[in-house]
C-alpha cells in the first residue's frame, strides 16, 4: 500500500504527457503541419512566405489594395505640394536595421513578399498615411497588420 502513491502519480504524468501530444489523425502523414512556408525566390534578396489559413488568422492579417498615387502633403518650408505619391497606412512599414523601408504584398491568398519602398513623407490628415516615393503599382495588395510577423517568419525566428 506503500507504493500506490507512486504508482498513482506515474498514472497522472503518463496522461498528462498523452494530452499534450497531438493525435495522428490531425497532422499530414505524422507531421505536425509547420503554419508557415519560407522559400527562397530566385534573383531575389527576399523570400517568400506562405502561411496556412490558421496560421493567418491568429496573426490577424489585415490588407488593403494600394490606389493611384495622389499629391503628397508639403514637406519642409516650401508652400507647394510635394510630387505624386502612393498613400499606403504608415502601419504596413517597416524599417530594416540599416533603416530601410519595407512592405509586405500579396501576389496571391495566404502568400506574402517583402518588397522596398521609399517613404517621402508620413503625414495625411491623421498622420496615419505613408506617401511613397518608391512602391509597388497600384492595385497591389499590401499587409497592414501582421507584417512584423511574417517578417520574423521570413528571418527565422524562433526556429
Amino acid at each position: 500500500m506503500r507504493h500506490s502513491g507512486r504508482w498513482i502519480a506515474a498514472i497522472l504524468i503518463t496522461l498528462g504527457l498523452a494530452a499534450c501530444t497531438t493525435p495522428a489523425s490531425n497532422t499530414s502523414g505524422g507531421h505536425k503541419e509547420s503554419p508557415a512556408r519560407v522559400e527562397a525566390m530566385p534573383g531575389k534578396d527576399v523570400k517568400q512566405v506562405t502561411l496556412t489559413e490558421q496560421a493567418a488568422r491568429r496573426v490577424g492579417i489585415a490588407t488593403v489594395t494600394i490606389g493611384a498615387a495622389r499629391t503628397a502633403p508639403p514637406v519642409g518650408p516650401t508652400p507647394s505640394p510635394g510630387p505624386p505619391a502612393t498613400v499606403v497606412p504608415y502601419s504596413a512599414v517597416l524599417y530594416d536595421p540599416n533603416g530601410v523601408a519595407w512592405v509586405y504584398t500579396v501576389p496571391q491568398p495566404l502568400t506574402y513578399v517583402r518588397e522596398k519602398v521609399v517613404v517621402a513623407t508620413v503625414g495625411g490628415a491623421s498622420g496615419t498615411d505613408a506617401f511613397l516615393a518608391q512602391a509597388p503599382p497600384a492595385g497591389t495588395t499590401i499587409v497592414t497588420t501582421g507584417a512584423i510577423e511574417l517578417w520574423g517568419a521570413e528571418l527565422g525566428v524562433g526556429k
